[in-house]
């Protein structure tokens, strides 16, 4: 069975494809040494095994032939997955994410998305996800660091550049190189402004990162860089596309659209199932750290394995009707995937999940009369590794 994952029509649907791949081949092999595992109790398992390293330099070096570390982009993503698969210095970051500004994250959202509205709600029209899906995370994620919104609205290209290391795809020398350039910038910005709270240091989020310890044990730099640089990305990949998915899913079902105006309780409910239905960060990957079998294909020690978090999310072993979009869906006893699960689970899921919430009741309570315009011939960006739509016009 061969499949062309980058193929618009892939991208646009990928469901039928998942549909075929969980039944008849639920490992598959993308190359030679990276596999693809789409079922939900297979992905459950592995991120809440210790089989399973994110190793991305590994990952790479493999399968670019050489010490992928040399490369910015990727040292940067190994930096932050040292913190992460490290439980004490998870728990300096955990710890952080705690501290200070934390604690008034709903207000603090609710005023960046009121602020947002203001400077546009008279025009009549827009494409919201330029004034205000992508600027509303990243106003909210400033705030949390005490740096300038103007400053960071032009990391978003920045972002984008560098998400692209984490596709399947391998870069060519130029993609490459350009990525590489993206990861020096913010790296460079970043350690400027490490250096000054240091001498002054606030109750925001890089001072706690800063400041946290835990039996004599601190991050260093290079991890909170990374780690910052990550919460941007994603603010941009996860927050602003899951926005952007969840307004579209809600215009092409206006039933659910009517019945969550009319039952207001239902939010929560309907961010996690328009997670569930258009997952924004569809795919992560890992590097097996010991050989095994899974579902009777033996993983070599070193492989490469993509979990599709999204094929995961549709499995009707699971989910009664995965393919219907369903904001009072009937509870299961698993949960979505599309934050991880285990120790591999994202650690701003909270805060993610608490913006859209703050975005959408913004968006319908100020602008009673929106409407996205042609949202069944909405189209998205060439990328498996966001759910990204190029843009969302809308009237109100």
């Amino acid at each position: 069975m061969k499949i062309d994952f980058q193929a618009p029509e892939f991208i646009a649907n990928p469901y039928p494809v998942y549909a075929q791949l969980r039944e008849q081949s639920p490992v598959y092999l993308l190359e030679p040494k990276v596999w693809l595992v789409t079922r939900y109790h297979d992905a459950e398992y592995l991120l809440k095994s210790p089989l399973l390293d994110k190793d991305i330099p590994s990952a790479f070096n493999q399968r670019y032939g050489r010490n992928m570390n040399d490369e910015p982009v990727y040292r940067m993503h190994n930096d932050f997955w040292a913190s992460m698969n490290s439980p004490s210095r998870r728990k300096l970051v955990v710890k952080a994410l705690n501290a200070g500004k934390m604690s008034d994250l709903r207000v603090l959202a609710q005023e960046s998305a009121k602020q947002l509205v203001d400077k546009w709600i008279t025009r009549k029209q827009a494409d919201l996800m330029q004034v205000f899906a992508c600027p509303f995370p990243v106003q909210v994620i400033c705030n949390l660091l005490n740096i300038e919104l103007e400053q960071s609205l032009d990391f978003l290209a920045e972002i984008k550049l560098i998400a692209r290391s984490g596709e399947p795809k391998l870069l060519d020398a130029t993609e490459l190189e350009t990525s590489n350039a993206a990861a020096l910038r913010l790296d460079s910005f970043f350690r400027k402004i490490c250096r000054e709270r240091r001498k002054q240091p606030g109750d925001d989020l890089i001072s706690q990162l800063l400041t946290a310890e835990e039996d004599g044990e601190c991050l260093s730099e290079d991890e909170i860089i990374s780690n910052l640089i990550i919460l941007f990305m994603a603010g941009y990949g996860t927050t602003a596309n899951a926005l952007c998915n969840i307004l579209r899913l809600l215009f092409l079902y206006p039933d659910q659209r009517e019945l969550l105006l009319a039952k207001p309780e239902l939010l929560t409910c309907a961010v996690e199932e328009g997670l569930r239905f258009s997952t924004s960060a569809p795919i992560t990957f890992f590097v097996a750290v010991e050989s095994f079998e899974l579902q009777g294909v033996q993983i070599a020690s070193g492989d490469t394995i993509y979990l599709a978090l999204d094929s995961a999310n549709h499995d009707p072993e699971i989910f009664v009707e995965p393919d219907r979009f369903w904001i009072d869906r009937p509870p299961t006893v698993k949960k979505l995937l599309s934050f991880g699960q285990g120790s591999h689970y994202c650690l701003g899921a909270k805060l993610g999940v608490l913006m859209l919430e703050v975005a959408l009741e913004t968006l319908f309570r100020r602008l009673p009369n929106l409407t996205i315009d042609n949202v069944e011939q909405l189209t998205w960006e060439p990328t498996w590794v966001f759910k990204s739509l190029e843009s969302l016009p809308a009237r109100w």
